[in-house]
């Protein structure tokens, strides 16, 4: 029989909303546990512990964050083991999150507020990211949520990803990674969505600001390492690009004295964009649970070789 452990800050409420989700209870092990040699199943909802445990039994583990590159390190995660990753309503979130800044700069939401703090009357014309073209490099379920947002306010979109991209995908403005030197220059606004690998570790360096159009807007909401955050201040200075929106840093807290505090041109934000609730958490497990249960293919398995 199954046994599940689930480490979590919150595991009452995540445990019930599991249940809730499956319909049934489920064998929960506690992380205090003497014994966890008959656990098969670890949902680690947050962080992994810091300590390694001895699950020797161990086939699955679901973790409750997008982001997988800390689990390379940890030897839990084995030959023969299952790791799967949650997606849960992270692309709808980060799509909200990416057009609620990128509108509130456009629209002049900081200078509203201030004139409502002063009670003041001034008016201004507030930009628009309608006919504006928009760069996705990352181009998974987030990309695409983030992409058809985009068309709805009439933007021009672009998305590169890894691997071949088919005909039809293609004629969607979706690109292989060779594309990317000749449609970066033509973007109004750059999304980082990309996954932190060997591959893309500091992959936003000083060539590619540079390569950005002179006024360009970044946006970062995938993983800090990244973005070379030194290069990425040379080039604010310089124009290429003009503004940034960063959710996500190689430092996290960001120190208050961080060199990338203390712009106008750069806006900072706490790591918020892709914040998962419990309700999707449990969901998304409660998926996997019924697939793992009766045998079956689980759902959004991470390919050690790609990294993500």
């Amino acid at each position: 029989m199954s046994r599940v452990l689930l480490t979590d800050i919150r595991p009452e409420a995540l445990q019930r909303a599991v249940e809730e989700a499956v319909g049934r209870g489920i064998p929960w092990a506690d992380p205090s546990d003497p014994d966890l040699n008959d656990v098969d199943v670890w949902f680690c909802a947050g962080p992994p512990p810091g300590q390694v445990l001895t699950l020797p039994n161990l086939q699955w583990i679901h973790s409750g964050w997008a982001g997988v590159e800390g689990w390379f390190r940890r030897p839990e995660w084995r030959s023969g083991v299952r790791l799967t990753r949650t997606v849960g309503d992270f692309p709808e979130r980060m799509a909200e999150y990416v057009f609620a800044y990128l509108l509130a700069q456009e629209l002049g939401v900081a200078r509203a507020i201030r004139q409502m703090q002063n009670r003041s009357w001034r008016r201004w014309v507030p930009g628009s990211i309608h006919g504006r073209s928009m760069l996705i490099v990352g181009y998974g379920a987030i990309g695409s949520a983030m992409a058809a947002r985009a068309r709805a306010f009439g933007m021009r979109v672009q998305g590169i990803r890894r691997g071949p991209v088919t005909s039809r995908e293609e004629a969607e403005g979706v690109h292989e990674l060779s594309r990317l030197p000749e449609l970066i220059g033509e973007a109004d606004i750059i999304v980082n969505v990309l996954p932190h690998t060997r591959a893309t570790e500091s992959f936003w360096n000083g060539a590619r600001f540079e390569a950005m159009a002179e006024g360009a807007v970044f946006v970062s909401v995938s993983r800090g390492a990244t973005v070379d955050e030194g290069a990425l201040l040379d080039a604010i200075r310089k124009g290429r690009p003009g503004r940034a929106i960063l959710d996500v840093f190689r430092e996290e807290p960001l120190p208050p004295d961080h060199p990338l505090r203390g712009f106008d041109e750069i806006w900072i934000t706490p790591h918020v964009a892709g914040t998962g609730t419990v309700v999707e958490l449990a969901r998304d497990f409660a998926a996997n649970w019924s697939r793992y249960q009766a045998r079956g293919s689980l759902l959004h398995v991470v390919d050690r070789e790609r990294g993500y």
